[in-house]
């Protein structure tokens, strides 16, 4: 199966950065952060993407784990979209 988008993600200073890009149509893209740390939260809400498009959510983090794998936030079963409820983890 092919993925809607791919995701990177950086620690900074406050937290991780993660740019989510569309490969085509993202529905309702959401960050379940605090699978990663009970305590992070991300400043945006769900959001849809159109092919090529790109999202950068910001995600309040001071856990050292998440911190030093911040790509653990971009898990199949932590960033999802209404368009992939049956993706494989």
């Amino acid at each position: 199966m092919k993925l809607a988008l791919s995701a990177a993600a950086v620690a900074v200073e406050d937290g991780v950065e993660l740019t989510v890009t569309a490969k085509s149509y993202v529905r309702d893209l959401f960050c379940m952060a605090d699978k990663v740390d009970a305590k992070a939260s991300v400043a945006e809400g769900m959001v849809s993407l159109l092919p090529g498009e790109s999202v950068v959510l910001h995600i309040a983090t001071a856990d050292a784990a998440a911190l030093a794998a911040p790509g653990a936030f971009a898990a199949a079963n932590v960033l999802r979209s209404a368009n992939d409820p049956k993706r494989e983890w």
